[in-house]
């Protein structure tokens, strides 16, 4: 499959100026904001960055003595600078064809973090992961959907540092919640691993869906909660869980973000080329002494903490309206 994709990536990469003028007569017959080029640069772009992560994969396992200290910490760390390269490389073409930019607001902050993420529009986590490598020059330990593995760059290069993909159902939830806890107590004092407790991309329907969901189940309180948080899914509470339990050490921050709320599919991408606008980024931490120990208040903590979440993005997307 990959000596598949990398040559796959090296022919669009050899005929991306012949693919460009391709999709310039094409928007040329199209005349509504340069659509074809820009998504379809998208395409080009994302292409020629796999050739290249591919490219420099094959030459870090080769240095590791043809994958015999891959695993070690040295080596793991060069695979996490080379996912930076590649989110580098994805944020300036998301930038550069989609027209959006990109502001963060925080304080750095030291130490081992466990982080909660919303999750909705095209590439917001590769945005925040980005800012955390390269701006921050933090490890990356990634928790993320099992879907991500279908890109080549993910089952070669991420999955050779600290990770676990899961599908949003998972048959063993007790296995991957022991990893979850397991990838939290071993993280390295400049580690930060990212959950999104939503457990899926925010859209309309998910929403509802969840809130239909909890009714159905009798959790009538928590479908109340629920709809009275309309811009993030109700969050799923045992993975955070396991990671709180393994460690006291680590500082809890929940990342908030605003701009991309509306591009919950394709179709509204299309329709919606050129972005021309800015995504803004907010994080805070939270006090340990504040994070309750018992994983039922857990639970009930972290929703509360979402409903912040919800609130910001509420308050942001009014001040963003206003201009």
């Amino acid at each position: 499959m990959t000596p598949l994709a990398w040559a796959g990536a090296l022919i669009v990469t050899v005929l991306s100026p012949l693919l460009h003028l391709m999709l310039l007569i094409l928007d040329l017959v199209d005349r509504k904001s340069w659509r074809f080029s820009r998504l379809g640069g998208i395409g080009i772009a994302f292409c020629v960055t796999e050739f290249i992560g591919l490219t420099l994969a094959f030459v870090i396992w080769v240095s590791s003595g043809f994958g015999w200290k891959i695993r070690t910490r040295r080596f793991q760390r060069f695979h996490n600078r080379l996912f930076g390269l590649w989110l580098e490389l994805v944020t300036r073409a998301l930038r550069v064809y989609l027209g959006f930019g990109f502001s963060v607001r925080g304080e750095r902050i030291d130490g081992p973090v466990l982080a909660f993420a919303r999750h909705v529009g095209p590439g917001d986590v590769f945005l925040l992961a980005h800012t955390l490598i390269q701006r921050y020059d933090r490890q990356m330990v990634m928790v993320g959907a099992s879907k991500l593995l279908l890109d080549p760059f993910f089952d070669r290069v991420v999955r050779r540092s600290p990770s676990l993909f899961i599908s949003q159902n998972p048959v063993d939830g007790s296995a991957c919640l022991t990893e979850i806890s397991e990838l939290c107590r071993t993280m390295d004092g400049d580690s930060v691993m990212i959950i999104c407790p939503e457990g899926g991309n925010w859209t309309p329907r998910r929403w509802q869906a969840a809130i239909d969901r909890m009714e159905s189940r009798g959790q009538h309180e928590k479908a109340e909660r629920a709809a009275a948080m309309p811009h993030v899914l109700p969050p799923r509470s045992a993975g955070a869980v396991a990671a709180l339990r393994a460690r006291d050490d680590v500082t809890v921050v929940f990342i908030a973000h605003a701009g991309l709320d509306d591009l919950f599919s394709l179709g509204e991408l299309w329709r919606k080329i050129p972005l021309r606008r800015r995504v803004e980024v907010e994080y805070w931490a939270v006090p340990r002494s504040e994070i309750p120990e018992d994983p039922e208040q857990l639970s009930d903590w972290l929703f509360g903490e979402w409903a912040k979440v919800d609130v910001w993005i509420d308050e942001r997307q009014a001040l963003m309206a206003g201009g």
